[in-house]
């Protein structure tokens, strides 16, 4: 596998952090589901920001 892991993980993680992004924008959403869900959002960006800096992006 070797250095096509680690881009295939930061691929991933865009994925989700721009599915979350939109999901977010949803009507209807509730103050705690808004908050959870940008808490994860938060946790998904550092998530990049530290594979970034790994591997070099």
């Amino acid at each position: 596998m070797g250095g096509s892991f680690p881009k295939l993980l930061y691929k991933n993680l865009q994925t989700i952090k721009h599915a979350l992004q939109e999901y977010l924008m949803r009507d209807g959403i509730s103050d705690d589901d808004k908050k959870s869900e940008q808490a994860l959002l938060s946790k998904i960006n550092g998530e990049i920001v530290l594979m970034r800096e790994r591997c070099r992006f």
